[in-house]
């Protein structure tokens, strides 16, 4: 009863999220990046041995006359958005750079749908897998060992992901040739934000934390993975725990990372943080209370080599602006926490949300200047934002 119950809550709130984000209009007040992009956006379902659950977005060729609106699905779950299902490809631009997006735990690859449909408007491709063992269905199951086991697979998963880009931009009678597969972004919220920045070159670290474990100043949750380092470790093929980093999970392919609420933080430690040398967004709320910002995000922030990095920080905001909008039974049913924010107004965050990482992305992965220019200190004036950018910009 209580799985049928969550399973409902999850269906109302991504079928209706996505209901509302296809019919939304564009605020006033978004700022350039924020807003819509110039092509229409494409959208197919794809299957992977071991990832039977991806979701791609790209340009698409606009239909006159006919507005854009796709059915998206989670299990039994249904939800619109705004884009084309099966979707002729726009290959005015083509090839396209490639973003991967990783979701949160407990999430599904269409919590941010709103973010995806964006980025392929403004001429990119985007993909997202369901990772097994930590999507919401997986969670009420209440397996942790298999949480571990989506931990250790999940930079993995993102790089087969990229290979399985390649075989589509080869293979695919649709997408052949759409893709950019040697230029490459990765993007993610919480455990999809560590996903991304140990897929960009961070790397962990485990036995950094093990001492901050043993004197318990450490959360529990922490120190759940250093007491059961073994499953890690063996995931990742290797015979033993290393005395200190662990192998990288990167690709040289990838030229970008944008992390939003990371996780893990510590996991890293500085020197695992400082093996990421990509140019790096980081995109946070001030009052983060699952994945606390002083812990995670901002020492990974000073750790990172990156040549280029910016941390956007949206202050009192909570752990949620990332993810898809409430919806009324979700706020009937006690669940208006879990799909809101006590300050932001959601809409709002997500223009933000989307004019960073959007311009961050057109620089970064397509040499725009006016991208660039956005993301200079001078131009960022926006009520409740907390802006940094160092290095060589």
């Amino acid at each position: 009863m209580l799985k049928r119950i969550l399973l409902t809550l999850l269906g109302a709130l991504i079928g209706a999220s996505s209901l509302n984000a296809a019919q939304a209009l564009e605020r006033p007040d978004a700022p350039k990046y924020g807003k819509r992009g110039a092509y229409a956006v494409g959208t197919r379902e794809l299957s992977l041995e071991g990832l039977p659950n991806i979701t791609i977005w790209y340009p698409a060729a606009r239909l006159p006359g006919q507005p854009p609106r796709a059915t998206y699905q989670y299990g039994v779950l249904i939800g619109e958005g705004r884009a084309y299902r099966d979707g002729q490809p726009d290959r005015r631009d083509a090839p396209y750079p490639l973003i991967i997006f990783s979701h949160g735990l407990g999430g599904a690859r269409i919590q941010s749908v709103f973010y995806a449909e964006h980025l392929a408007s403004h001429g990119f491709i985007v993909m997202a897998a369901d990772h097994p063992n930590s999507t919401f269905g997986d969670l009420l199951r209440g397996n942790s060992q298999r949480v571990l086991e989506s931990f250790a697979r999940r930079p993995l998963e993102v790089l087969r992901l990229l290979e399985y880009a390649v075989q589509l931009n080869t293979a695919d009678e649709q997408l052949r040739g759409l893709i950019d597969t040697e230029t490459v972004g990765v993007s993610g919220h919480s455990f999809g934000g560590y996903t991304a920045l140990a897929a960009g070159g961070a790397q962990l670290n485990i036995n950094a934390v093990r001492q901050g474990c043993e004197s318990g100043k450490l959360p529990e949750q922490l120190c759940f993975f250093v007491q059961s380092e073994e499953i890690i470790w063996r995931v990742r093929g290797l015979s033993a725990a290393p005395e200190g980093l662990y192998p990288p999970t990167s690709d040289p392919r990838i030229k970008a990372v944008a992390a939003f609420a990371p996780s893990s933080g510590p996991l890293f430690g500085a020197e695992g943080a400082a093996a990421l040398r990509l140019p790096l967004m980081i995109i946070v709320g001030s009052r983060d209370q699952a994945t606390p910002p002083e812990r995670d995000a901002y020492p990974i922030y000073e750790a990172v080599s990156s040549a280029q990095k910016t941390l956007v920080v949206f202050e009192n905001a909570g752990h949620y602006i990332f993810i898809e909008e409430c919806v009324p039974a979700l706020i009937a049913l006690g669940r208006f926490e879990q799909c809101s924010d006590p300050v932001w107004d959601m809409q709002r965050a997500h223009d933000l949300i989307n004019h960073f990482a959007t311009a961050f992305f057109l620089y970064t992965l397509k040499g725009d200047a006016a991208a660039r220019a956005a993301l200079d200190p001078a131009a960022v004036n926006f009520n409740g934002i907390t802006y940094r950018r160092d290095g060589a910009w």
